[in-house]
């Protein structure tokens, strides 16, 4: 019988994956609470002491923050909130396990900005979730702007991983 799996890489050992080149070094974010908010996101932001979400390359900072995802969607992350409809006109989807997070890190950022997506890095937008490398992923900078935040679907990370892999930017010469 015909085995198509053997023709994909392995996925990393998400726990001690990453890569380093010249300009940018790269790793994966393990354990990191991820929920999906949707409705009243006002609300949602006041309830949780937040004073506003990010958008693409958007800087987010601190262990507690809102990445906006469309008008009445958000990616909240790091904030313990149970799943499932709020009286204050909000419900909440865990997607910690739906996701997976790479965080990318030094000088070369912009340059792997211009090969992953077609945005424009000085003005790009309110929605956090944009064509990166092929597939639809939130993208945001954590902490300063030379740390790049991804967070993809977990069946598709692999395949970032290895396109990663293949950059000049990330290769040691």
């Amino acid at each position: 019988m015909l085995d198509n799996s053997s023709k994909w890489q392995p996925e990393p050992d998400w726990a001690s994956a990453r890569l380093a080149g010249r300009t940018i070094a790269l790793r994966a974010v393990t354990g990191l609470p991820q929920r999906l908010v949707s409705g009243d996101l006002d609300r949602f932001l006041a309830e949780h002491g937040l004073g506003k979400d990010v958008g693409a390359l958007g800087l987010a900072t601190g262990a507690r923050y809102a990445v906006r995802l469309a008008r009445d969607r958000l990616l909240a992350v790091g904030i313990p909130v149970d799943d499932g409809w709020h009286e204050a006109g909000y419900a909440v989807t865990g997607v910690g396990s739906a996701l997976r997070v790479l965080e990318a890190r030094g000088d070369g950022i912009r340059d792997l900005l211009a090969r992953a997506t077609t945005i424009d890095v000085d003005n790009p937008g309110p929605c956090a979730a944009l064509s990166f490398c092929g597939v639809t992923a939130v993208v945001y900078f954590h902490e300063d702007t030379q740390t790049l935040r991804i967070h993809a679907d977990r069946g598709l990370a692999a395949y970032l991983w290895e396109w990663f892999e293949c950059q000049p930017l990330l290769s040691a010469r």
